[in-house]
């Protein structure tokens, strides 16, 4: 009879549990954010071609720590500033790794590696300075991790920051809990 009970509950759980109307791993509001672009930068001037920076240390993930960097460029229409800081409780990940933070100057996005996930999420704070921000809602900017088919979803983090004023984005304290492509949308 035990038998009997258990098959029935697991049919049940498999009938209703996994309906092709549930998907965990999209965004709630998905709708909204397939609308959603990555806010570009302003064109760096100069002779080089680079679009990509990257920085990397060593972080031990039993221990934590804190990986902070800052990348500028000039611009047609001033500098840009970039200022990132990483911050690894201890514990979020097994054993040691060289870590990178590779800074894209055609959007406001950043790729880290490498791909991994985090045992406790890692704190994220991102500061970009000298963005052309005409045509930016406050209403609608977030900060998101890009998949690398294009679709976005949402992270949590403590708050989000734009100022006209100063051309000034900010995130504070997202939390990543893999490493991957991140950035301000609109």
């Amino acid at each position: 009879m035990k038998k009997l009970i258990s098959i029935n509950l697991v049919v049940l759980a498999l009938l209703f549990g996994c309906n092709p109307d549930s998907n965990i791993t999209s965004p709630e509001n998905s709708a909204t954010q397939s609308k959603l672009k990555l806010i570009q930068l302003p064109t760096p001037t100069g002779l080089s071609v680079e679009t990509l920076y990257t920085e990397s240390q060593y972080i031990n993930g039993y221990n934590g720590g804190n990986f902070t960097e800052q990348f500028g460029f000039q611009s047609s229409t001033g500098y840009v500033s970039i200022n990132s800081q990483l911050v690894f409780p201890a514990g979020s990940f097994y054993g040691g790794k060289t870590i990178t933070q590779t800074f894209n100057t055609e959007t406001a996005s950043l790729e880290f590696g490498p791909a991994m996930q985090f045992n406790v999420p890692v704190k994220y704070t991102l500061t970009i300075s000298g963005v052309d921000l005409t045509g930016i809602n406050p209403e609608t900017l977030d900060f998101v991790y890009v998949a690398q088919n294009g679709s976005i979803t949402g992270v949590v983090y403590d708050a989000i920051y734009m100022d006209a004023a100063t051309s000034t984005l900010k995130v504070t304290n997202a939390q990543l809990n893999h490493f991957s492509r991140y950035g301000f949308v609109n």
